[in-house]
């Protein structure tokens, strides 16, 4: 496990025997056992109540979505600084640089992602005439989720608080900072970006299509919640992404040190690759 509701290292769902997995009962017991899964469970479904209790539609639940990603992004620094540090001098320097680099990539992809989001919602609420949607900018974007539907803060500060509640307890008190390295941490959340932008989109479009029915906005939480479940507990179903596949082979610190001394790291001390060993 790492990430919970948004920490899963690969994010994609693969191989069709981890798809079968999805209808035995027993992976579902065993990735429920798992408590961090269940807290992620609980925050997924959390906007049900803002549906029921609030009135929401779609606007303020798609928005929610991609906050929950600008605050996984946030989250990510300080888990590349700090394992880039445990390198000395020249870990920390690369730690900042790729924080660095991470804030502009991810942040663009972010940025471009609630640019459609924003068209799509004024598109379905009328407002293209009236009022030009804001575009490329994410404070703008993210202060426009926050007051996109009542108490919206309240679920923001929910999946903060999970956020944190996993950092700490998986990164520092567990001591995943010492079986990893920056470019892992840095690569970690785009798995699970990528699939979870385009289904948000999908299903944002889908929404405003039709109208923006209750139904449908409640089945998009459910989905969400499923798929934090899946992705919170990759193991339980039996899913090996390549994303998955390649994160674990670069976890290694000595992989890491190698690519620092400029080494090919997928070579051994004696010049061979993985496949002459």
């Amino acid at each position: 496990m790492r990430r919970g509701a948004v920490f899963s290292a690969g994010g994609g769902i693969g191989s069709g025997a981890g798809v079968g997995n999805l209808f035995n009962p027993m992976s579902w017991v065993r990735a429920l056992g798992q408590p961090l899964v269940i807290v992620g469970l609980v925050v997924d479904l959390f906007p049900i109540y803002g549906v029921i209790a609030f009135g929401w539609n779609a606007v303020p639940l798609v928005m929610l979505y991609w906050m929950e990603n600008i605050i996984a992004g946030v989250m990510t620094l300080p888990r590349i600084f700090i394992s880039g540090a445990t390198f000395g001098a020249g870990g920390l320097a690369m730690g900042t640089f790729l924080s660095a680099f991470f804030v502009f990539h991810y942040g663009l992809f972010c940025a471009v992602h609630g640019t459609f989001l924003m068209l799509f919602i004024a598109m379905g609420n009328g407002t293209m005439t009236e009022q030009e949607p804001i575009m490329m900018d994410v404070f703008g974007m993210f202060n426009f989720g926050m007051n996109s539907g009542l108490h919206v803060d309240w679920f923001v500060y929910a999946i903060i608080a999970f956020q944190v509640l996993v950092f700490v307890w998986e990164f520092l008190i567990k001591g995943e900072w010492k079986n990893t390295n920056p470019m892992v941490e840095m690569f970690a959340p785009y798995g699970r970006i990528i699939v979870l932008h385009f289904a948000i989109f999908a299903g944002a479009g889908a929404l405003f299509v039709l109208g923006q029915p209750i139904v449908g906005v409640l089945a998009l939480i459910v989905f969400r919640a499923i798929y934090g479940v899946v992705t919170n507990s990759p193991e339980a179903f039996g899913f090996e992404t390549g994303i998955n596949k390649a994160l674990k082979a670069a976890s290694g610190r000595e992989y890491f040190e190698k690519a620092m001394r400029g080494e090919n790291p997928n070579m051994d001390e004696d010049g061979k690759g993985p496949q002459g060993r």
